[in-house]
């Protein structure tokens, strides 16, 4: 009977442990982003954490930006990581949104250097979206957008992919992971200060682990176009010398992978659906045929124009493949894949590549046809 008393009690006392390593939330440094600089001193790092301070938060609370910021330099990521509880509570990274590498410290270290302590701690997600930035990362975290945290900011602007070609796909900590053990080269975007405002401006290209060359807006519009990642977004040209919009509904891409004596070619076909949503030519008929045929063949040559430009400018110029072509090529040469991909960058500067663009309006809005002046 003694026996059953004490297993009785033990059993309650198990029920009672389910808190056991349950944490005040007062007593955390929730970090909502972090960003990357070059140490100071001889320090290899330095750390900036934006935290979000529950106090500031609630219907009493502040109006004003609800963060705090805390810096610290160290040798190695951990080590800076646990030195920031020599200024602050421990850092709770579950919720972090945004990581901002400087063009400095990703050009001086290797990459999976900077993020090898991310990876290996599960307390980190694998879903916080990384940046570039030309400037002081910690600084660039420090800038309000009135009363929104900056982490916050970034992360919404991220999500305006519909409203504009030239916004790159958002690039996550687990993205870069996965990039970084094929030994491909990549992109991720690029976030700038603008008259005290945070803007995202086209993205920095990742090769051999290092910061290598930015991408312009432009050259983001092309990749989109070149890669079928678009979902939305306005495209301006000219017809007869008059400026006009054509604005994305819809886009389907299909790309043939060819490889003979070594060599790849890579035919891509893309068509393109919209609506003439503005035009300046003062003689336009939209209800014409013959003008929308003419409008289409309009953004069908420059849609040509910026792909084909933007592919000489990796073959070319930079000689390294940011695109999704790598992929094809694993997918249909396999066998020849584990050969090839120790020298893609290469390959790809080599190899054939074809565009072609079918551009269809299927709206031309409220407005049709105006009288010649």
């Amino acid at each position: 009977m003694k026996k059953k008393g004490i297993l009785a009690v033990l059993s309650l006392l198990l029920l009672l442990t389910g808190c056991w390593d349950s944490r005040q939330i007062e007593k955390l440094s929730i970090a909502i982003g972090l960003g990357m600089d070059k140490g100071e001193g001889e320090k290899n790092v330095k750390l900036t954490y934006q935290i979000l301070v529950p106090k500031k938060i609630g219907p009493n609370g502040s109006s004003s930006d609800p963060t705090k910021f805390v810096s610290t330099s160290g040798n190695t990521v951990h080590q800076t990581i646990r030195s920031t509880s020599l200024k602050d509570y421990p850092i709770f990274s579950q919720h972090l949104q945004v990581i901002i590498f400087s063009e400095k410290i990703a050009s001086d270290i290797a990459l999976d250097a900077l993020i090898n302590q991310f990876i290996r701690d599960n307390s980190i997600r694998r879903s916080s979206e990384v940046y570039m930035t030309p400037g002081s990362a910690g600084k660039l975290l420090t800038i309000a957008d009135e009363g929104d945290p900056a982490s916050d900011v970034i992360h919404n602007i991220a999500e305006n992919r519909a409203s504009t070609i030239r916004l790159l796909e958002p690039v996550t900590l687990g993205d870069i992971s996965i990039k970084m053990q094929t030994g491909l080269s990549f992109v991720m975007p690029r976030v700038v200060e603008e008259k005290g405002q945070l803007q995202i401006e086209g993205a920095s290209v990742i090769k051999n682990l290092r910061q290598y060359a930015n991408l312009s807006p432009l050259d983001i519009e092309a990749l989109n176009l070149l890669s079928g990642r678009v979902i939305g977004g306005v495209i301006d040209s000219k017809h007869q010398g008059h400026l006009f919009s054509f604005e994305v509904f819809s886009m389907n891409h299909q790309i043939d992978t060819m490889r003979r004596n070594g060599k790849y070619k890579f035919d891509i076909h893309s068509e393109i659906k919209g609506r003439l949503s503005e035009d300046w030519y003062r003689g336009e008929d939209s209800f014409n045929q013959k003008y929308i045929d003419a409008i289409e063949q309009s953004v069908e040559r420059d849609i040509r124009q910026r792909v084909r430009r933007f592919i000489r400018l990796l073959q070319n110029d930079l000689k390294t493949d940011v695109t999704d072509l790598a992929d094809y090529a694993r997918i249909h040469y396999p066998k020849e894949w584990q050969k090839d991909k120790y020298n893609w960058d290469k390959h790809f500067s080599e190899a054939d590549i074809d565009y072609h663009v079918k551009a269809t309006i299927q709206d031309f809005g409220t407005k049709g046809a105006t009288k010649k002046r």
